[in-house]
């Protein structure tokens, strides 16, 4: 299956510029970043704070090597975010750190190729022997988020405004649940030893770069 990098999503939108605080408190945005298409509602508590709330998810595919086995990825998510932004300066910088509910699974698939021997658990197998290899790995679980960004607003200080944000920052989430199983003749307890080494190539940091549009009241 074709490699398909996902840069899409949200995990943050837009804020208004200090001098527009005293004409909005309230705004609305949509974006895209690396947690998928995501959308938000955003409320003014000071010129120094504010705080949002927003969803974020995608579907797709891509291909990836956990412990030396290629599989085909199909991978779903849904995570919705609360986040309080700080303003140091009261600029358009702005220094975030949040909760999110990591809500992610990924269907894994591999099929060796006909005289391709793979390592699964503490034994090597030949493509009969394996047949299809099918994984799951699922997050559901509490990820906080530390995080930076700039707000880039077309009319500061006019109300409606409209503008534009860009956040970095990652989440850290939780040890994954893993199971595999195999149509061939693979014992279980090696399939679970793997299950243990692709778990451990799991990253428990996931990235977030995101560009947004948003809309103060």
């Amino acid at each position: 299956m074709k490699k398909i990098l996902p840069v899409i999503a949200t995990l943050s939108a837009a804020v208004v510029a200090p001098a527009a605080f005293a004409d909005s408190g309230f705004g609305v945005s949509v974006g895209l970043g690396t947690l998928g298409f995501g959308v938000e509602a955003r409320k003014a508590l000071s010129p120094a704070f504010d705080l949002r709330f927003g969803i974020s998810g995608m579907a797709y595919s891509f291909s990836s090597t956990y412990d030396h086995v290629d599989y085909d990825v199909d991978q779903g998510q849904a995570v919705p975010a609360l986040m309080l932004d700080w303003r140091p300066m009261q600029g358009s910088f702005r220094m975030t750190a949040g909760a999110a509910y990591y809500n992610s699974v990924l269907n894994l698939k591999a099929t060796p190729a006909f005289g391709y021997n793979y390592t699964i658990g503490n034994n090597v197998y030949t493509q009969p022997a394996i047949g299809t290899l099918n994984g799951k790995v699922s997050y559901h679980t509490g990820a906080p988020y530390l995080g930076f960004g700039w707000d880039f607003f077309h009319r500061p200080g006019r109300s409606p405004s409209i503008g534009m944000a860009l956040d970095v920052g990652a989440l850290y989430r939780n040890r994954a649940d893993v199971r595999l199983t195999s149509t061939g003749s693979v014992p279980q307890s090696d399939l679970d030893l793997e299950a243990q080494n692709v778990r451990g190539d799991l990253s428990k940091f996931v990235p977030v770069v995101a560009i947004g549009a948003s809309f103060r009241f």
